[in-house]
């Protein structure tokens, strides 16, 4: 009996082994074989695209934009791509090399210096971005899903959207042609041009539209009954034109992207079958109060003893805090004057370029701030920085006597001499006490 016992002991134990081995089979195949069809099978396809894929990347929205790419896969390992990220990469074909790895999941990586790695340099002078990250974008990519022609993809480390479209023999003829950079240049000549923008749909109200081809997105802002709305989406250039990240809908009205017309060097996009120009304006649409922080980050005053939009009052109190900088024990000379918004956390931060002989330091007074429906400020100085403490009673007839108790209009002030747009303040309890700056 106990031999019995043994041996039926030891046939569970066998066949419990077995089993929890075969419950990690699917169709009779282990996880890493099932992972290793799956990367064999993504590669075919990659490469199996005989004119290459059409390629859209998304970074982190508080920093990049959206980017497109041309990629042709070989079975090689190489890969030859264009990209929107400037003149030289949309005609300019750069060739690297690519990975398929099993990394728990099939992964696509970019393992040599790309255009794509371009997005990620962590040096900010490259391509701009946030040192150390670049614009926070990846490289290396997990196979998410394939959904007809088109393959989807999530970055590993920052989680950037990749998406892959196979494209037509007519499209790469026209990557091949220049069609990238033809219409990225034209573009961008065309919304650098002119200072304003707006498109109309389907009612009177003018929609202000905005595309920054710096940071890569587009923003749509209209006025609705006193109620201003704000929208931003990531774009990327396209063989036709503009492709939004998004949709963006205004009144139940869906606007998914935007064609460039050679002919007119113009923008239109088509809603509902209805073809809608993006016309240009040379003065505002809507008040820069609405706009300050979200289309313009800041007004910077110039160093100058007097310029266009600054009044009497102000050049005399700006003089006076020079020349008492100046002749402070740290001999400091009042430059450059940045006004800063931030419409989410409600400041608006002071920062001056001071010099101590050719060193150049920045004084900084960070403000907090209440607006009225009107669009009339009230700042409330929070604690400056040891340089603008430095000269804190030097700089008072501005910030003490003004800004610090003041309350404030924002509006535009046109340069009569060139027509430039510029953003002034204008203190109420003293009319006479306004300055103007660069909008930016």
């Amino acid at each position: 009996m106990k031999r019995i016992l043994i041996y039926t002991l030891l046939s569970l134990t066998l066949f419990s082994g077995c089993k929890k081995d075969n419950d990690n089979l699917i169709d009779g195949k282990k996880p890493e074989e099932r992972v290793t069809e799956s990367l064999s099978q993504y590669g075919e396809r990659l490469t199996g695209s005989p004119y290459g894929w059409k390629a859209y990347l998304y970074t982190d929205e508080g920093v990049g934009g959206g980017y497109s790419f041309y990629l042709n896969f070989n079975k090689e390992n190489r890969v030859t791509m264009l990209a929107d990220l400037g003149y030289n990469e949309s005609q300019i074909s750069k060739e690297s090399s690519y990975r398929l790895k099993a990394n728990q999941v099939p992964s696509l990586l970019f393992d040599t210096y790309n255009y794509m790695h371009i997005l990620a340099d962590p040096d900010a002078d490259i391509y701009g971005g946030v040192s150390g990250f670049g614009l926070y974008s990846d490289f290396e990519f997990s196979f998410d899903e394939v959904v007809g022609d088109t393959v989807k993809l999530t970055g590993k480390l920052l989680k950037s959207q990749l998406v892959l479209v196979k494209a037509t023999k007519a499209e790469q003829d026209s990557y091949n042609a220049k069609g990238l950079y033809n219409t990225l240049a034209g573009v961008v000549d065309y919304v650098t041009s002119f200072p304003y923008y707006y498109i109309i749909l389907g009612d009177d109200n003018k929609l202000q539209t905005n595309f920054d081809v710096n940071t890569k997105v587009f923003t749509l802002t209209w006025n609705d009954n006193g109620v201003v709305t704000t929208t931003s989406i990531p774009f990327s250039f396209t063989l036709t034109g503009v492709l939004l990240k998004d949709p963006v809908i205004y009144k139940g009205k869906s606007i998914t992207d935007f064609t460039y017309d050679p002919e007119t060097g113009g923008l239109y996009t088509t809603v509902g079958g209805v073809k809608v120009i993006v016309s240009t304006t040379a003065t505002p649409i809507l008040p820069l109060h609405t706009l300050i922080g979200i289309n313009y980050n800041a007004i910077i005053v110039p160093y100058a003893t007097n310029a266009p939009g600054w009044s009497a009052d102000f050049v005399t109190r700006r003089a006076a805090a020079a020349a008492a900088s100046l002749a402070s024990s740290f001999r400091l000379r009042l430059e450059d004057m940045t006004f800063a918004f931030n419409t989410g956390a409600k400041t608006m931060t002071l920062t001056a370029g001071v010099y101590q002989n050719a060193n150049r330091f920045l004084a900084v007074w960070p403000y907090t701030y209440t607006k009225t429906s009107a669009g009339v400020y009230k700042f409330t100085l929070g604690t400056p920085n040891g340089n603008a403490g430095a000269i804190a009673t030097q700089m008072a007839p501005l910030t003490t006597q003004r800004l610090n108790v003041d309350n404030f209009t924002l509006d535009y002030y046109i340069n009569p001499a060139n027509g430039q747009v510029l953003g002034q303040f204008k203190s109420v309890e003293h009319p006479d006490f306004f300055f103007s700056g660069t909008l930016q």
